[in-house]
């Protein structure tokens, strides 16, 4: 019997930035991009986040020069009602009640929030923890990873996801062929989406009304963009990791998007994803 969730989409924080950066042929003007988390509710483990958007800790790393850069260049916006504590006591948690975080990468808008969740355990892939421990902190900044965010016992507390048994997806999830069984119970399975960052992970699960979600990250900033085949510009590809294995994985959503409707996808940062589904997916 497959293990189902509860699963809520939360909005922490958002950026501006403009949207033809991010999609060929988008607007020149500066667009909201929401840092969209996944709130998980597993039936015996508990309360879970994929990834965790912005907190108070990313004020703070981007307080000196150069990191200051980064928020001058996508200009931030987190008001107290959208902090993650604030979103979960909405739920009845708080942070305390995390056991584990599933970590797309390691990007500071995805993991702003992980130093404020003591008892929680973080999964990532293990291309991804070495390239950010092996960036200077100019490369780093480069890149958008801020090392001051990991907590000091980070290392302690991570799992790589590929060390996880790695498992077949069914036929409808292809090109996407294998994932990684996170848990142990198939409830979460892991799912490399290259190019991004050398180590991008997204995550599939199905929720209790029976509906199949793949939670994607920055395999695409918009889904709109991936329907009209209109990937990012060629600013925003100097900086992956892989322009051509983003350009696979943005290809393989397409492909996914035109033939697989039972599947929910949720992109990370796509404002109107969370105008859609922002208070249907439980």
């Amino acid at each position: 019997m497959t293990t189902t969730l509860g699963f809520h989409l939360l909005r922490i924080g958002h950026c501006s930035h403009p949207e033809c950066v991010t999609q060929r042929g988008g607007r020149l003007g500066n667009v909201p991009f929401p840092a969209l988390a996944g709130l998980l509710l597993h039936p015996r483990l508990g309360p879970m986040l994929f990834d965790t958007g912005y907190s108070e800790a990313f004020f703070t790393a981007t307080q000196p020069f150069p990191e200051r850069l980064y928020r001058l260049v996508t200009p931030v916006s987190l008001t107290a009602s959208e902090t993650l504590p604030a979103q979960l006591e909405r739920h009845g948690l708080a942070l305390h009640d995390i056991g584990h975080v599933f970590l797309s990468h390691l990007h500071a808008d995805h993991i702003a929030g992980i130093g404020e969740l003591p008892n929680a355990r973080f999964f990532a892939m293990r291309d991804e923890v070495d390239a950010m421990r092996r960036v200077s902190r100019i490369g780093g900044l480069r890149r958008g990873y801020l090392r001051t965010l990991l907590p000091a016992s980070f290392d302690a507390r991570l799992t790589c996801a590929d060390d996880c048994e790695r498992v077949a997806l069914p036929p409808a999830m292809h090109p996407f062929t294998h994932g990684f069984d996170l848990l142990g119970d198939a409830s979460v399975l892991g799912v490399p989406l290259p190019g991004h960052t050398p180590g991008q992970l997204g995550i599939l699960f199905q929720t209790a009304n029976a509906q199949t979600v793949f939670l994607v990250a920055d395999a695409c900033w918009s889904l709109e963009a991936v329907r009209h085949d209109r990937p990012p510009s060629w600013i925003a590809s100097r900086l992956f990791s892989d322009k051509g294995a983003y350009l696979r994985t943005f290809a393989g959503l397409r492909h996914l998007l035109g033939r697989n409707d039972a599947l929910t996808i949720v992109p990370s940062h796509c404002e109107l994803t969370w105008r859609r589904l922002g208070h249907e997916l439980r």
